[in-house]
């Protein structure tokens, strides 16, 4: 069995990442290793080795032959099991208590008897739902609830991510737990950006969803003092809203925060709002690139600034990124400017998943 080997110190840390993501094996412990390093157990939906979410954190194989439960595919009658085996999902997400899972036309058919060994061997699993793919303008999941226990069909969950609860549901906003690690580096990106300034920062989201990447900087003290946030999806903003009153309360000095359902683009359009973000947060992969030239105006002026956006963009303009980005904010009068376009993850054989990184200063 495959296992996460890190430092006692990181323990909890990648634990929780590999908890809210859905890639811990049900049913094992965490192992220490004869060198004093901490074991944790993978399911078989976690990436790969190499994939860059790791952060280059070794990996080991570790024999507990004795201790090892049952696949879930283990518990389908054997003889459908060799009749479908190999149209079976090798991979799932789970969001909160529900299992999202894509399954194949082959299979479609015996989807309760899959859901059924699915709940068997997830105790922590209330929904099997079937992943049907996004859909619509706000491309939200299109989920077909396949099974539940006790008959609870709801979509409403809760997610648990470096210690803050999130609600969320995947039929109205699009949420992806595995880009934990992502909101992960936005909240070392804004503690780092307070300290660069040595004072509270203005931190803006105008592409929020439910306000994932806002649970631990807006709920840390003394970190934000103003957040403009918001979403053109209607039902994304109304858990929005409970999210970030739950994430204020946990703050002895709750930034002022203003929540809009308007598309970001427009939002330059009120003189009160320009000149006054330290720290931009632009989560539209597919339209990122597009839509960033009009929040620029946005940005705080005379001061270091910081912007994180992600988009899926061709493998092959990856290098270009930054050529065409460092123009588009060298006209927008950034100086001492520094980017980065990291690759996060494969979206398909010719796309890229990437995150940019852009510090400067707008004059």
């Amino acid at each position: 069995m495959r296992h996460l080997i890190v430092p006692s110190v990181d323990t909890q840390h990648w634990f929780e990442i590999i908890k809210s993501n859905g890639w811990a094996q049900e049913g094992l412990g965490i192992l220490t290793t004869d060198d004093g390093l901490k074991a944790i157990p993978l399911n078989s939906s976690a990436p790969a080795e190499d994939n860059s979410v790791w952060q280059d954190t070794a990996y080991r194989i570790i024999l507990r032959s004795e201790e090892i439960t049952k696949h879930w595919a283990e518990l389908i009658d054997q003889e459908l099991l060799l009749e479908i085996k190999e149209f079976l999902p090798r991979s799932h997400e789970i969001i909160g208590d529900i299992l999202v899972v894509k399954l194949e036309d082959e299979i479609y058919v015996h989807r309760e008897i899959i859901a059924d060994a699915m709940l068997e061997q997830l105790p922590n699993v209330r929904l099997i739902c079937a992943d049907k793919g996004v859909q619509g303008k706000f491309r939200v999941r299109d989920l077909l609830p396949i099974k539940s226990r006790q008959g609870d069909l709801t979509t409403l969950t809760k997610v648990k991510e470096h210690g803050q609860i999130i609600l969320v549901d995947p039929t109205k906003s699009y949420f992806s737990t595995r880009l934990s690690t992502e909101r992960q580096g936005s909240y070392t990106a804004a503690e780092q950006l307070f300290n660069v300034l040595g004072r509270a920062i203005t931190v803006c989201d105008p592409y929020a969803g439910v306000g994932p990447a806002l649970a631990g900087i807006l709920a840390k003290t003394g970190l934000v003092d103003r957040a403009l946030i918001g979403d053109l999806n209607p039902s994304a903003v109304e858990l929005l809203q409970q999210n970030i009153a739950k994430f204020l309360s946990k703050n002895t000095r709750p930034a002022e925060v203003e929540i809009l359902c308007q598309d970001g683009r427009k939002w330059r359009e009120r003189a009160e709002l320009n000149h006054k973000v330290d720290l931009l947060l632009v989560n539209l992969p597919h339209q990122m690139l597009s839509h960033l030239g009009d929040l620029l105006p946005l940005m705080r002026r005379h001061s270091p600034s910081l912007i994180r956006g992600w988009a899926i963009v061709e493998k092959t303009e990856i290098q270009n990124i930054n050529d065409k980005l460092t123009k588009l904010f060298a006209d927008n009068g950034a100086i001492n400017h520094n980017i980065t376009c990291s690759e996060v993850k494969g979206f398909s054989s010719s796309k890229s998943f990437v995150r940019v990184e852009s510090w400067q200063e707008f004059q």
